[in-house]
């Protein structure tokens, strides 16, 4: 039980690096695919946005254009994230072990313990659970009016698998690597400290606060309060996420992700 949390799965550097090839492949599928699976979510904020007449938009384009424009975009987008993360993620002894795993037909219980993933679940929900506590208190003291009705729950389901593909590979796996790499080369390290690496998470997790930024202004006003809320949910999940990807590698963190996501803004209404 001890080590529930605590156990990390094995970086193999050979295996990364004869299989990178069939590892980005697979990586630029999921995400053009999470990019894709994005579509009805967007759609969805956009019709509310014309509801509320907030926006002046056009939604009698045809989906098959968007999917066209989104798959060429996120082909291009995800090719140029993926190669240069795997580049750097495999300098810094991170990225995708269990790809790696399997793609050299080793047994998978060498590489993946059933605790590493299931404790990262547990950790995610706990997270979101933790979270969810945290915005119905706030609603008691600060109570904060919506200028737009949220999507419904199935979008946000969509929308979880999504984020949680998407977002990993670019935060994660790029940016988080980018920085870590950057600081030891800056500081001529063969390996990364602990310190390098959490200071690669928690400028990553910064940023994906900033980004999410935009999105939490469709709606609710960006006030002092609310713009403090997002930076901090975020750097606490991104965070999270960060910690995982570090000791679990980008498939337990994309899972996790998913989970935190489905129980955050599908089982739960934080801003209900």
């Amino acid at each position: 039980m001890r080590d529930f949390f605590t156990l990390s799965i094995v970086q193999g550097k050979e295996g990364k690096k004869r299989y990178r090839w069939q590892i980005a492949i697979t990586l630029l599928i999921l995400f053009i695919l999470g990019s894709l699976i994005n579509i009805p979510f967007s759609r969805e904020v956009k019709r509310l946005k014309l509801e509320a007449g907030l926006a002046n938009l056009n939604l009698k384009g045809s989906i098959y254009d968007e999917l066209l424009t989104i798959g060429i975009s996120s082909l291009i987008l995800g090719t140029i994230l993926i190669f240069i993360g795997l580049w750097v993620s495999s300098r810094a002894n991170l990225g995708a072990p269990l790809l790696a795993s399997y793609f050299s037909k080793e047994p998978t219980h060498k590489t993946l313990h059933w605790k590493a993933l299931l404790s990262s679940i547990l950790l995610a929900t706990i997270v979101a659970l933790l979270l969810l506590v945290l915005f119905e208190v706030q609603k008691e003291f600060y109570p904060v009016s919506h200028k737009l009705t949220r999507p419904s729950k199935p979008f946000y389901a969509l929308v979880s698998f999504s984020a949680g593909i998407s977002e990993e590979i670019i935060f994660r796996l790029g940016l988080m690597s980018l920085i870590i790499t950057v600081i030891q080369f800056l500081k001529k390290a063969e390996n990364p400290s602990n310190k390098m690496i959490w200071t690669g998470i928690i400028i990553s997790a910064i940023v994906f606060g900033l980004v999410h930024l935009p999105l939490s202004k469709n709606f609710v006003e960006p006030r002092p309060f609310t713009i403090g809320t997002t930076m901090i949910g975020n750097l606490i999940t991104g965070s999270t996420f960060g910690w995982i990807f570090w000791k679990r590698g980008l498939l337990i963190a994309i899972m996790s992700h998913i989970t935190f996501d489905l129980v955050f803004h599908v089982i739960g209404t934080p801003f209900g």
